[in-house]
């Protein structure tokens, strides 16, 4: 019943506070016949399931990717398409494993690399909070190891060129996928990044700038941008999801 509760939160959220890019991005790439799609930080799938039912009959690959270990059961009906590929692995700026946070209270927020969602007091004070009205009893972030790679060596290792639609929502540790990716950038081998950022909020700028600086130096354009209402409520953090496209594949 618990897990149910949580699962209907988690879509609330998603539909009611979260801002869709998706239609945005299907017409950025409306001439593509085959999409190569990278989701990082997949969870339920829900970007995944967007895009599906807004590509019609366009030939696709998906790479999903997720180090939370329970994500996999949470999406057995996407796994049994075709051309689906799923990694329990989380994309960063080294090759071997790191320390994953796992939440345990309200899995699909702040479970990251990052230490950014568990140190924050507030946002955990006022969340355990909202959920010990609605479950009871709360649990806390655990610390496990997960295997990490960098999307540079993913690539490689995969034989894969390009790729149409980078999504990027890993709760505080894009900056070091970014750095792993320093290739692909380099090369211009991505079109388009749909990025989540997060940070605290006295370091938030400083940050927004040192990832729009990177991808500005890698020819990209920033073409939407809206802020994570639910993020910043009643925390320390503040976050936001940014568009941004590869200057050369603008039309």
């Amino acid at each position: 019943e618990n897990i149910l509760k949580l699962k209907n939160i988690y879509y609330l959220l998603n539909y009611t506070l979260q801002y869709s890019f998706e239609k945005k991005i299907i017409k950025l790439i409306k001439n593509e016949k085959r999409l190569v799609i990278f989701d990082v930080g997949c969870y339920r799938g829900i970007f995944v399931k967007n895009i599906l039912n807004l590509i019609g009959k366009r030939k696709y690959k998906f790479y999903l990717f997720e180090a939370n270990r329970k994500a996999k059961k949470y999406l057995e009906n996407i796994l049994k398409l075709k051309n689906i590929y799923y990694n329990e692995i989380a994309l960063c700026n080294k090759n071997g494993t790191a320390n994953y946070n796992y939440n345990r209270f309200f899995e699909s927020a702040g479970s990251s690399l990052s230490n950014v969602v568990k140190n924050d007091t507030r946002w955990n004070f006022s969340r355990k909070l909202i959920m010990k009205i609605l479950l009871r009893n709360p649990k806390s972030f655990v610390k496990y190891k997960v295997p990490t790679t960098t999307l540079d060596s993913f690539l490689k290792k995969n034989k894969i060129k390009s790729i149409d639609i980078l999504k990027i929502d890993i709760e505080g540790s894009e900056y070091e996928l970014l750095k792993g990716a320093k290739n692909a950038l380099k090369k211009e081998k991505i079109k388009i990044i749909l990025i989540e950022i997060i940070d605290k909020k006295n370091l938030y700028i400083q940050k927004e700038k040192k990832i729009l600086n990177l991808l500005k130096e890698r020819n990209f354009v920033l073409i939407k941008k809206k802020n994570i209402l639910s993020t910043s409520l009643f925390s320390n953090i503040k976050g936001g999801d940014y568009l941004f496209i590869n200057n050369r594949y603008i039309k």
